[in-house]
């Protein structure tokens, strides 16, 4: 197993690959088993206010006398589970949808989607889920919806712009004058081919719906009080910066763990592609 693990991270990109996935997996897991088997649930009044990182409380105890550890990684769930859904939901959407373009041969439909596309993906993501949110109100299944609602449209084009690549090429037409029934070809053929874009697209865009939730939780949009979530404990935090710096500090680190541990994975698999082009 070692020395697989050795080939591997040997190969170009994937040391930043494995770094990226171990460093993405330790958090996702201190998310998971934290709030199972912590000393202390996230909500809970444990001590003094504003209580400085100690052995006790490694981050410190916010203006509430709530354990920062416990919030931090409480709130994993919340940020990096919404923007899995908020990715996930509308790559699945705007594949399907892209892939049917290439292949319908009705031009009013293919006219009125594209022209729901391009007008979707003109408009910036953060601007339209706040005003939106504020329409809808706050939370974090608004947040997904809107995701949904906003994303599927550049998923969408990617598809339909690489199953027309795909199309036309030969195995396409061998398997049309094999009789492969137009479904058949579709999902053996067209869609891996497909797929495997969208989804390199997709983690990238994983980093961006991150900030995106967190973003619109330090605005009070996403998250409710007294949830824990990144962007929340930011902001509730930044009006004491400057006595109780723990409060943001951890919170702020934990995106950015997050963020960078998929960038590593992005990049290494790029420097990958790269490699074997």
């Amino acid at each position: 197993m070692i020395k697989k693990i050795k080939a591997f991270a040997d190969r170009p990109g994937g040391f930043g690959i494995l770094m990226g996935m171990s460093m993405f997996g330790l958090i996702v897991l201190a998310g998971v088993l934290y709030p199972i088997f912590g000393a202390h649930k996230s909500d809970e009044f444990v001590g003094d206010t504003f209580q400085a990182p100690s052995w006790k409380h490694p981050f410190g105890l916010d203006q509430l006398g709530r354990d920062v550890l416990s919030r931090t990684l409480t709130a994993v769930p919340s940020d990096i589970g919404v923007a899995f859904l908020g990715v996930t939901i509308p790559l699945a959407i705007g594949t399907i949808i892209g892939i049917l373009l290439a292949f319908v041969k009705n031009r009013a439909f293919v006219t009125i989607t594209s022209s729901i596309i391009d007008g979707i993906n003109a408009f910036p993501l953060l601007i339209i889920a706040i005003a939106m949110l504020t329409v809808m109100g706050p939370g974090l299944f608004n947040v997904v919806i809107i995701l949904t609602i906003m994303n599927w449209a550049r998923y969408a084009r990617i598809a339909r712009t690489r199953a027309v690549v795909v199309m036309q090429q030969n195995y396409i037409e061998a398997a049309r004058l094999l009789g492969y029934s137009k479904k058949k070809i579709i999902f053996r053929h067209v869609t891996p081919n497909v797929s495997s874009e969208s989804l390199a697209y997709a983690l990238s865009d994983f980093i961006l719906v991150i900030i995106v939730v967190s973003g619109l939780s330090f605005l009070g949009l996403a998250a409710r009080p007294p949830a824990a979530e990144w962007g929340a404990m930011i902001a509730d935090g930044r009006t004491y910066i400057g006595d109780a710096w723990w409060l943001t500090i951890f919170p702020g680190l934990a995106l950015c763990w997050s963020a960078i541990s998929l960038s590593l994975i992005v990049e290494g698999l790029s420097r990958r592609d790269r490699s074997n082009a």
